[in-house]
C-alpha cells in the first residue's frame, strides 16, 4: 500500500511539473538555525469556492514566482475558521482556549472551548474612545513553541507591522471599527497563550516590523521569527474609508498586490541579510485560512461538547487549501509536495528543526511534516 501510495504522489508531481516528494519521516527533518514565518490572509492556493486564488492570480506575480522556484506544499490546509485558531494552531498545536468572559454565550465563564472567533486576549487593552471596545476573551492554557524555545536556550520574537511600540497589550490600533484596525491581535496568537501573558519579557517579544530589519543587519534575528503584516498588506483589506487601504481602495486585487509586494519586500530583506549566508535557514510563506468550509461544521461549544471533537483534526474532513511555501539557503528546488499538510504540520517541522517534542496535534500520525521541502 505505501508503495502504490508514493507512486500516486509521484505521478501528481510529475504531472505538475515539479520533482516528486519522497515519503519521508521526521528524522528527515534538516536541523535549522534560523525560521522566518511570514502568515498573510484569506485566500486559497487556487481558484476555489467562489474566489480567486493566489498561484492563478494575476496580481501575485512574486509569490507565483517564489512558489515555482523554491517548494510547495500543495495539499496544505488551514485547521479551522476564522483567523486567530488558525494562528494559535500554529504555535501550540491545537485551537482551543478558555473563554474568560463567556459573552454571548450559553457555556459557563471559564469554560475551555474551540476558538471559533477572532476576539481579543485576555490582557489586551482597548485603544479608548472613540474606538469600539474589544472583548477581552481569550487565554490559551497550552505550552506553546514560544515556550518551547526558551526552555533549550533558543530565542523567538514576532514582528508585527503596525504595532504601535515593543510589548504593547492594545488590541487593535490605531482603534478597532472606528478607524480599521491596521495591526488586529487576531492576527497575533502570542499574546493569548498564558505562558507569554504571564511572563513580562516573553510578552515585550511582540516587536514592530522595523525591528527586523535592525535585527538583521546586525544578526541578532532570534531562532525562529514569526512575521506578519498589517490588514493593509496581509491581503486581508479594510474598508472602512478611513484605513489607509481603505474606501474605494479596497478590493481585492488591491489587497493581493499589495499583500504580493510586502512578501517579495521581506522574502528580498531576509536572504539579502548576513543572516542568511551563515548556517542552514528556512523561509516559511503561509497563509492562515481560505475559503473553504469547516472541517467539522456541526461543533458547536454552546450546545455541546465543549471540546472538539475527533472529527475536528481528521484530515479527511479539511477543505482550505492554502499556500505553503518554503525557501531555503540550501538544498533542493522546485519540490513539490502532494501529501496532506496543515499549520500542524509547520508547526511539527519546525519543532523537528529545532530538535523540541511535538505539542498538540503536532503530534498524531497523521500530521506529516515538510521535510521533502528541506531536503539537502
Amino acid at each position: 500500500m505505501r508503495t502504490a501510495l508514493c507512486l500516486f504522489l509521484m505521478t501528481l508531481a510529475l504531472l505538475a511539473g515539479a520533482p516528486a516528494a519522497n515519503a519521508r519521516g521526521d528524522q528527515d527533518v534538516p536541523e535549522l538555525d534560523h525560521v522566518f514565518v511570514i502568515v498573510l490572509e484569506n485566500h486559497n492556493s487556487f481558484t476555489s469556492f467562489g474566489s480567486i486564488g493566489i498561484l492563478d492570480n494575476p496580481n501575485a506575480p512574486q509569490i507565483t514566482a517564489l512558489a515555482q522556484t523554491y517548494n510547495f506544499a500543495s495539499n496544505y490546509h488551514g485547521v479551522w475558521h476564522p483567523s486567530l485558531p488558525n494562528y494559535v494552531a500554529m504555535i501550540t498545536g491545537d485551537w482551543i482556549g478558555t473563554d474568560v468572559l463567556g459573552t454571548g454565550h450559553t457555556y459557563p465563564v471559564e469554560s475551555t472551548v474551540g476558538i471559533s472567533d477572532d476576539d481579543s486576549p485576555s490582557v489586551a487593552t482597548d485603544y479608548g474612545p472613540p474606538a469600539n471596545a474589544s472583548l477581552h476573551r481569550w487565554r490559551v492554557n497550552l505550552p506553546s513553541l514560544a515556550g518551547q524555545l526558551v526552555a533549550v536556550g533558543k530565542d523567538w520574537r514576532v514582528y508585527l507591522q503596525n504595532l504601535p511600540e515593543a510589548g504593547t497589550s492594545l488590541a487593535n490600533w490605531p482603534g478597532d471599527g472606528n478607524t480599521g484596525k491596521v495591526y488586529a491581535v487576531k492576527h497575533n496568537p502570542f499574546p493569548s497563550v498564558a505562558e507569554i501573558q504571564d511572563d513580562p519579557g516573553e510578552f515585550a517579544k511582540q516587536v514592530p516590523l522595523e525591528q527586523l530589519f535592525s535585527d538583521l543587519g546586525s544578526q541578532r534575528v532570534p531562532a525562529f521569527s514569526y512575521i506578519v503584516p498589517d490588514q493593509c498588506c496581509d491581503m486581508h483589506g479594510l474598508s472602512n474609508p478611513l484605513a489607509p487601504c481603505g474606501g474605494a481602495s479596497n478590493t481585492d486585487a488591491n489587497d493581493v498586490k499589495r499583500g504580493d509586494d510586502m512578501t517579495g519586500w521581506l522574502v528580498k530583506a531576509i536572504m539579502g541579510s548576513p543572516v542568511w549566508h551563515h548556517g542552514r535557514n528556512a523561509i516559511f510563506i503561509v497563509f492562515d485560512e481560505g475559503n473553504g468550509p469547516l472541517t467539522c461544521p456541526a461543533y458547536n461549544p454552546d450546545k455541546g461538547p465543549l471540546l472538539p471533537p475527533a472529527e475536528c483534526y481528521d484530515p479527511n474532513n479539511f477543505n482550505d487549501r492554502v499556500v505553503l511555501i518554503a525557501i531555503t539557503n540550501y538544498g533542493v528546488r522546485g519540490v513539490q509536495d502532494a501529501r496532506f499538510q496543515s499549520h500542524f504540520s509547520l508547526l511539527k517541522t519546525i519543532e523537528a528543526a529545532f530538535e523540541l517534542p511535538f505539542l498538540g496535534h503536532a503530534a498524531d500520525p497523521t500530521t506529516n511534516t515538510l521535510a521533502p521541502l528541506l531536503a539537502p
